[in-house]
């Protein structure tokens, strides 16, 4: 009884995603309390029941990683309030690129805003209404086109020191004897061979299917005209200072106040905004905005999800039966190689992320607990785990076509455009799916991963386990 509240909160997050095509973190925040009440009902102990649930949160590693979402939260509105998106545009129509090299530089473009956003979600609502509608109107196949969004999305993620997806799988995944983490440095640095390498391929195939058969830029400059502005790649500048802090210190919470001030301090300068956009007080509205507490308050359902989720996997570790499907699994003969248990970290966290609509972060964070406890009695290195995890959950379960929140999200954002592209186009869930070629090569790899030949000195991973 101890997994019935993520039962629920995985069935009802699901119910949310295929019947009403809702994808939004409040509808996890809604499923994660129900599932922590209805816990409550059935449990012998009530009053304990509440101390687990609190004591999920109370654990240094989970307070962390609440805080460094809200550092993101206003590094990434910064980065919208600076118009980093339209830099970009505007860095396209000078150098004349359109149709499928339009697709190659979309990718490239929004794994760079990816890089500073620390979330794959946040990122592709930022790259889609920059990037979709001056695709669309400079001759881009629009399935295509976003596909290399998405794609540009969890490829940006990848590389990022300050991604909460690579940071939160980290935190979850210790050594068995010293009960330390992968090194954050060490698990970038290794692994990123094999991402360019995806890329490359990648972005070879967005350009030879990336072009529709009729080019539009010329009939079209006016519009462009409404995406551009040269300015916004002034912001580029706090996203670098946050790189190079992030990898020099191995410390991403030097890296993202350091990233905020600069970023401040570039806009100011450079009149991208005002103090008013930083903070704005209305006192007759008794309100306050601006990019400090809009990018704190963007987090908000998202934390409380988290919080959520702390619990339920605090109940279902209190309440042993997390330790009871470990032993399950272990108990396999087919499981019972590292290849085998490596294979379980992979498909487990796959299908725990395809049931909660390609949502990576809570799945990562539920089915965190399981990859350590398999990892650590299989011997399986902390860093192998978070390759696998990660890499897996940026790959087709992120943008499975019935209910992924990236899919379905892209599809709502643009059917908000109509003033934008009078000649409604949007692709097919599909014909989105079969585009993503960046996640499509990923799940290819994460399998190489796993069943590669160990002892290759080409193959980090195999170094490792």
């Amino acid at each position: 009884m101890a997994i019935l509240p993520i039962l629920l909160y995985i069935f009802l997050s699901a119910f949310f995603a295929v019947f009403y095509q809702y994808y939004s973190m409040r509808a996890l925040v809604f499923s994660a309390f129900i599932g922590l009440l209805v816990g409550f009902l059935f449990v012998k102990n009530k009053a304990k029941y509440w101390d687990a649930v609190i004591s999920g949160l109370s654990q240094f590693g989970n307070a962390k990683l609440i805080f460094t979402f809200l550092l993101i939260g206003v590094f990434t509105k910064m980065l919208t309030f600076g118009k980093i998106g339209n830099g970009f545009v505007w860095l396209s129509t000078q150098m004349h690129i359109s149709g499928s090299l339009f697709v190659v530089f979309a990718f490239l473009a929004s794994s760079i805003i990816s890089l500073g956003a620390g979330a794959p979600i946040a990122a592709m609502f930022a790259v889609v209404p920059i990037f979709y509608p001056p695709g669309i109107l400079l001759g881009s196949e629009p399935a295509v086109l976003l596909g290399a969004l998405l794609s540009g999305v969890f490829f940006g993620d990848a590389l990022s020191p300050s991604s909460q997806v690579i940071n939160t799988t980290i935190d979850t995944q210790k050594d068995g004897e010293t009960q330390e983490t992968a090194d954050l440095q060490t698990v970038l640095k290794e692994r990123t061979p094999w991402l360019l390498l995806i890329a490359v391929i990648a972005m070879v195939l967005f350009y030879l299917f990336g072009g529709a058969e009729t080019g539009q830029m010329a009939n079209h400059l006016a519009l462009l005209a409404d995406f551009s502005d040269s300015s916004g790649l002034w912001m580029l500048v706090p996203v670098i200072v946050l790189l190079v802090v992030s990898f020099k210190t191995k410390n991403l919470f030097l890296g993202l106040p350091i990233g905020i001030l600069t970023g401040l301090v570039v806009g100011l300068v450079t009149g991208i905004f005002s103090w008013q956009d930083i903070v704005f007080v209305n006192a007759e509205a008794t309100q306050i905005s601006g990019i400090i507490f809009d990018g704190i308050y963007s987090m908000v359902d998202i934390v409380i999800s988290t919080i959520l989720l702390f619990g339920m996997i605090s109940v279902a570790v209190e309440g042993g039966v997390l330790a009871l499907f470990c032993d399950w699994v272990l108990s396999k003969r087919i499981f019972c190689s590292t290849k085998g248990a490596e294979l379980v970290l992979v498909l487990g966290t796959g299908i725990v992320n395809i049931f909660l609509s390609g949502c990576v972060l809570p799945a990562i964070l539920l089915f965190g607990h399981i990859a350590d406890t398999i990892g650590q009695r299989s011997g399986i290195p902390p860093g192998k785990r978070v390759y696998l995890m990660t890499g897996i959950a940026t790959s087709v379960t992120a943008i499975i076509p019935v209910n992924s929140a990236f899919v379905m999200g892209a599809i709502t954002l643009i059917n908000e455009m109509p003033d934008i592209l009078p000649q409604s186009v949007v692709p097919s869930p599909f014909a989105i799916f079969s585009s993503s070629y960046y996640c499509i090569l990923l799940t290819v790899v994460c399998f190489i991963w796993i069943f590669a030949e160990r002892g290759k000195k080409k193959l980090p991973l195999a170094q490792n386990a």
